[in-house]
């Protein structure tokens, strides 16, 4: 189980934001990540430069979205992240696909991923 800031998003688009004030701080923090429509090796790239900018890195743990890619990009993701040795929770119904459930990004949380479980830490609705 880890605990952090749920933060994250589109990956192209968070990839577009690196080097810019708007950048994702994914420092101690679970990552939320989803696509759509992008191609594999695309994705390949776009992992490749959250990577390059130490992103992944400093993320404590992951949640993967919905991916509405023509090809299953689950092979691109877990190379890239399993290597980290950190928890990955994949399918998680959020992002372009359906269901699209929203998200409290900016929300303290914690994520356990052998149970498949992500617990928001605060209440984001009163």
């Amino acid at each position: 189980t880890t605990s952090g800031r749920l933060v994250g998003g589109n990956l192209s688009l968070m990839a577009s934001l690196c080097g810019t004030p708007w950048a994702i701080d994914a420092r101690g923090a679970i990552l939320f990540i989803e696509d759509v429509s992008e191609a594999l090796y695309r994705v390949d790239r776009l992992l490749t430069q959250l990577r390059q900018t130490g992103m992944l890195d400093a993320a404590a743990g992951f949640l993967l979205g919905s991916f509405t890619e023509d090809a299953d990009p689950s092979a691109v993701l877990r190379e890239h992240l399993a290597a980290l040795g950190k928890p990955v929770l994949a399918g998680w119904p959020a992002g372009h696909g359906r269901p699209n459930r929203a998200l409290p990004l900016g929300a303290m949380a914690s994520l356990d991923a052998a149970a498949g479980v992500l617990t928001l830490q605060q209440t984001v609705l009163s």
